[in-house]
């Protein structure tokens, strides 16, 4: 169905500005790597192809596994301490574990430079709940508030390649600027891990002065709206400077209700002190909000939802991954002569060459995800476009390793075969992976929960990011030592047909959700639908403190 929405017409858009920004900074910083990854595990001293290869794909999943040992505990930090907190942590988290990459001089250094970049950042799940909370229930607005952070995640991914690729090595690549530095010449890869680290500090500057917690659970939250410091100090400063103070969320009114009971509380309690009995009548105050357990999250809609998340998550990673080794893989002339799918070698490419390239893809799926994905997914809805993005990618996977056979001279016709089928790739992802994101917050069974479920969402799609790279990564290694260069993509092709079967059984969440059942989990759909407004507050409190007016 269509919607009148459009991006202008979002929410407190000044939040979701705050968001791009932190998110641009990641894969700016995580992306840099694909072009020289290569070439820095050689520079390691390892020369063997298929050896390297197989150190390449140990250092790229470590991200994923980081991710995956910590994506539930940011989820549960974030509900239970804020969103802003982990939102921050996530950006020192980003700067500490580039720098250690970006140091590393051996294979060990490298892998635990990206497993602490996984682990100390959670912020993936956390901007999805932020932006579920400033949409509410606005569901007009979910397809483009939704396709923000992937599209932001394509700006990254069109600036980092193309530092990574043009910084990378620079003593020996700007020999006329940079010969001469011992420092360049002993941290070769230093430079383009160094490259983000002003934006992410602008960027914690700017959400620890602007952005504002949006959790309901004001018991907990280290930085609810009325004490965070960091909001009051940027307040301060745009009165300074004669500039509109944004107006507050509708948590303030939770609190101004919160603090009538507690003064209603306190005078009942008084006066029953004082009373001519002597004994003072205990009063109820008003409950904590109680921690969910893990069955009552994993409603029928999450299952589903994440089982199909997490078999697209083991493919589209891994490509992202592939491709690059495919490229710097050099040419193998000595192979043996190529027999139906039997043949070896790669594109030979250089680290520039293919940064300009994982730059023209990224820019590729800005152009789709801005344009065309918020009114395909409004027509057609999130469920569909997602299973008929799927067709795109066992098509893609199967061409690329044939493109070997593309001359070496000119160089002209190899990039001209390859940049349609990487754009294929890039149509698949644009409308594969959004409405994913969207389909799991309208899953979820309770608002007060969608930490949880996008955290527990990004920790099992972080295994599945971290097998998939993994294991494909030495189907890559073990193709180039067998002759069959083509084994890892090929395979691909065949768990995105699986992943094609399992997609059926998507459907639209919305409001007749399927609840867990139980004595101990049991939910009703009254307290699963959406949170409580002013008025219910205000009755629940009355209830909590005259518990027998009934």
């Amino acid at each position: 169905m269509a919607s009148s929405s459009s991006y202008w017409s979002l929410p407190r858009k000044n939040q979701i500005a705050l968001l791009v920004l932190c998110r641009v900074t990641e894969p700016l910083a995580f992306t840099s790597i694909s072009p020289y990854i290569y070439f820095m595990v050689r520079d390691f001293g390892y020369n063997d192809p298929s050896t390297i290869s197989a150190l390449v794909t140990l250092v790229m999943s470590s991200f994923a596994f980081g991710q995956a040992l910590t994506g539930i505990f940011w989820g549960r930090f974030s509900d239970h301490l804020g969103r802003k907190p982990a939102l921050l942590l996530g950006l020192i988290g980003t700067s500490i574990s580039i720098c250690v990459f970006g140091l590393s001089r051996n294979i060990y250094w490298a892998i635990a430079g990206r497993l602490l970049a996984g682990m100390l950042n959670g912020n993936v799940g956390v901007m999805r709940t932020i932006i579920a909370e400033i949409i509410g229930d606005q569901k007009e607005h979910q397809t483009r508030a939704f396709a923000i952070l992937p599209m932001t995640f394509n700006i990254g991914t069109i600036v980092g390649p193309m530092v990574g690729g043009l910084l990378a090595d620079p003593a020996h690549n700007y020999p006329q600027w940079f010969g001469n530095s011992k420092f360049l010449l002993k941290y070769p890869y230093i430079l383009p891990n160094l490259f983000p680290i002003p934006l992410l500090l602008l960027a914690f500057i700017l959400a620890s002065l602007f952005i504002e917690e949006t959790t309901e659970n004001h018991h907990t939250a280290l930085l609810p709206l009325h004490r965070d410091p960091g909001l009051k100090l940027g307040d301060w400063i745009l009165n300074k400077l004669n500039l509109p103070v944004p107006q507050r969320r509708h948590h303030l009114v939770y609190d101004v209700l919160t603090n009538e009971v507690e003064e209603e509380t306190l005078l009942e309690s008084s006066a029953s002190t004082i009373s001519t009995s002597g004994t003072a009548t205990p009063v109820l105050s008003p409950p904590k909000p109680v921690k969910p357990s893990l069955r009552s999250i994993l409603t029928k809609p999450v299952r589903v939802t994440l089982f199909c998340f997490v078999a697209l998550m083991l493919h589209c990673p891994s490509f992202l991954q592939l491709l690059p080794l495919f490229l710097s893989t050099p040419r193998m002339p000595d192979a043996p002569p190529a027999h139906g799918l039997v043949f070896n070698g790669g594109l030979g490419w250089s680290t520039a060459r293919i940064g300009a390239l994982m730059s023209i893809l990224g820019f590729t799926g800005i152009l789709l995800q801005l344009v065309v994905y918020p009114t395909v997914a409004n027509i057609y809805g999130n469920a569909k476009v997602h299973r008929l993005s799927l067709l795109a990618f066992p098509v893609a996977y199967f061409v690329i390793p044939f493109l070997s056979f593309t001359p070496e001279s000119p160089a002209l016709i190899s990039t001209l075969l390859i940049i349609p089928v990487g754009m294929l790739v890039v149509l698949g992802r644009t409308f594969a992976i959004p409405p994913m994101t969207i389909l799991m917050t309208n899953a979820a069974p309770s608002r007060n929960v969608l930490g949880t479920v996008h955290g527990l969402t990004h920790s099992v799609v972080s295994v599945a990011r971290c097998l998939g790279p993994f294991l494909l990564g030495n189907l890559y290694s073990l193709g180039v030592r067998i002759n069959i260069i083509g084994l890892a993509f090929w395979t691909m092709s065949a768990v995105v047909l699986v992943e094609i079967y399992v997609a059926r059984n998507l459907r639209e969440w919305g409001s007749d959700r399927e609840l867990p059942a139980g004595p101990d989990n049991s939910v009703t759909e009254t307290e699963e639908s959406t949170p409580l407004g002013v008025e219910q507050q205000r009755a629940s409190y009355e209830t909590f403190k005259n518990p027998n007016d009934k």
